[in-house]
C-alpha cells in the first residue's frame, strides 16, 4: 500500500471515530444541566469585602483610567449610565469647565464614572474595598478611587450619611415624570406611542424607574 493511501485511510478512520465520540458526548451534554463557568479565586480576600466571582451584570462598570490620579470620580447606579455618560453630560463637561474662569485651571483629563447597584456602593464605601475575582480595588481617599459625587436614592444616601461619608444636604438632579418613550435622535421611525413601536417592529429597552434621585457630594 502506498504511504499516502495508508495515511489517508488511517486519518479518515480516526476522524470518523472522533466524530462519533464527539457526537455521543454532545448528545450526553444536551441532556445534562449546564453549570456556570466560574473563574477560580486564588487570592486571599479580607473578611467583609464584597466579592464578585463569576458574576455578570452586577460588578461595577468603570469608565475611566485606574492607576492614574482621577480628576473627578462619580459613583452612580446603572440606570443613570445612558444619560450620565452621554456626549451632552460627561462628554462636554471638561470643555464647559475650561470656559469658566474659576474652573479653567482644573485638570479634567480623567473623569471616572462607576455604575453599580446602589447597595453595593454602600458596601464599597463602608468596607473600603471591592473584590472582582482575584483583583481587589481599594475604595479610599488615599487610593484616589473614591467618589466626589454619589448619585442614588434616599435609602443608600441615608446609609452613607450615617457612615459620615457624604454631606447632609442632597441636590436633586432628576425626578420621575412617569412613563415615557425615548427614541433615537430625529425619531426616524416616527414613533409617538406604543402602537407605533409595534408597527415599526422596534426593539424596546426597559430600565428600572426611580421616583426621585438625589445626589450628595462627599464630605471633605
Amino acid at each position: 500500500m502506498k504511504r499516502r493511501a495508508f495515511l489517508g485511510g488511517a486519518l479518515s478512520t480516526a476522524s470518523c471515530g472522533a466524530l462519533s465520540t464527539a457526537a455521543r458526548a454532545q448528545n450526553v451534554a444536551s441532556h445534562t444541566p449546564l453549570e456556570p463557568l466560574v473563574w477560580p479565586v486564588v487570592a486571599k480576600l479580607q473578611p467583609g469585602i464584597r466579592s464578585f466571582a463569576g458574576h455578570t451584570d452586577t460588578v461595577p462598570d468603570i469608565v475611566g483610567r485606574i492607576g492614574t490620579p482621577p480628576s473627578l470620580v462619580i459613583f452612580s447606579e446603572g440606570n443613570h449610565l445612558m444619560v450620565l455618560l452621554s456626549d451632552d453630560i460627561v462628554g462636554t463637561f471638561p470643555s464647559w469647565a475650561k470656559s469658566q474662569a474659576r474652573y479653567a485651571d482644573l485638570d479634567l483629563n480623567n473623569v471616572v464614572v462607576v455604575t453599580v447597584p446602589q447597595p453595593v456602593v454602600v458596601e464599597m464605601m463602608r468596607t473600603g474595598a471591592i473584590a472582582l475575582g482575584n483583583l481587589t480595588l481599594e475604595v479610599s481617599r488615599k487610593s484616589g478611587f473614591y467618589p466626589d459625587i454619589v448619585m442614588g436614592g434616599f435609602d443608600p444616601l441615608r446609609e452613607l450619611h450615617k457612615l459620615g461619608a457624604i454631606e447632609p444636604q442632597a441636590r436633586f438632579f432628576s425626578k420621575n415624570r412617569g412613563f415615557a418613550l425615548l427614541v433615537r435622535k430625529g425619531n426616524p421611525l416616527a414613533i409617538h406611542g406604543l402602537t407605533d413601536v409595534a408597527r415599526a417592529g422596534a426593539r424596546i429597552a426597559l430600565p428600572m424607574l426611580a421616583k426621585q434621585a438625589p445626589a450628595l457630594p462627599l464630605t471633605p
